[in-house]
Order: C-alpha cells, then structure tokens, then sequence
C-alpha cells in the first residue's frame, strides 16, 4: 500500500501539469457561451495568373500561383469581431493528420490571419509570386485587423479578431506550411 502511495506522489505533479480532462485539442469558434470545434477547409486547385503579363513586360511583372477554395463564404460567420479558443496539448491518435499543428511542440506563434481575395464562388489566397525582381512562397497576412491574444494557462489561449467585413482564414505557418496544408475559414460581417 506504501508503494502504491509513493506512486501516486511520486506522478502526481506530471498529472496536475497535463491537458485538463474537459480539453480538446484544436480550434474552437467561440459564439457567447458555445464553443464549436472548427476544421480545416482544404484548397482544391491551385490556380496561376500573370503569365500573360508576365510575357509583356519581359518578366517584370509578377506570376502569382493562387490556392482556390469553395464557397464564396465560411459557414463560421461573427458580427463585428470573431473569437477563438485555441488548444495545445496531445491530439488524439485518430487525429494527428488533421491536429497535429496544435500538439505541445507548436504554439499561439505559429498561427497567421490572411484575407482571401473573393473571385465568384470561390475564395483565393496567393501563395507564391515570382518575377525577374524575386519571388516570394508563402501567404501574406491580413495587416489591417486588430487581434488580441491572451494567455488563458500553459497551451490555451483566447483570440479576439476585428477589423474590415470580409473572408479571412487562420493558417498554420510553421514549418513553412503557409495554407498548404488547409486553412480554418471564418467571416466578419
């Protein structure tokens, strides 16, 4: 019994530091009081322009390599200001594909906010651009919001989003992922 007493304080604080029961890794959007769980949305082409221009100008002006999503709109609408909850931890095994980005080795720090550019039906984020000047690989971010980000404990975190109406996405940008790996979609109104 002594053993088994040892034991439980021997691991006891590993246990009090871990992901609380309640927990669940990933990305929520936060509507008042309810939390809903967000998935990725993947691209499905990648699009070129510019070429034509490109041609004209002997290469001075920019091909861009675009990534097309469905839907002229997220179906995660917010009025004025969007909210997130953001969890690290240890993604369930049956996950790891599609939550790996929020396992404990990743954090807050390795998440963007870009604005899709809206073409008919479909939303458009430029993830490369090249011309005789440079190129470039990798979403720009939405430069125009306000987001603040506070600490709720270790791995878990509050996001408030505002700024312009329209489409916008959070992207996991670490190890150089930039939306190619999906995106989390939302909308301000």
């Amino acid at each position: 019994m002594k053993k088994i007493l040892f034991l439980l304080l021997l691991f006891f604080p590993l246990l009090s530091s871990a992901q609380n029961a309640n927990d669940t890794v990933g990305l929520f959007a936060v509507h008042g009081k309810k939390y809903e769980q967000m998935d990725k949305i993947m691209y499905r082409k990648i699009k070129g322009s510019g070429g034509l221009g490109a041609a004209l100008s002997m290469g001075l002006a920019k091909v861009k390599a675009k990534m097309e999503f469905s839907k002229a709109t997220s179906d995660n609408v917010f009025n004025g200001s969007a909210h997130f909850r953001f969890y690290f931890g240890n993604p369930p095994i049956n996950k790891i594909q599609d939550l790996f980005m929020f396992s404990k080795n990743f954090s807050i720090k390795d998440f963007d906010i870009a604005r899709f550019e809206k073409k008919k039906n479909s939303r458009l984020l430029t993830g490369a651009s090249s011309s005789l000047l440079g190129s470039s690989v990798g979403v720009a971010s939405a430069d125009d919001l306000t987001i603040k980000t506070k600490e709720i404990r270790s791995g878990v975190y509050d996001v408030e989003v505002s700024g312009e109406p329209g489409e916008y996405c959070i992207i996991f940008v670490g190890n150089g992922a930039n939306g190619f790996g999906g995106v989390f979609d939302f909308t301000l109104k």
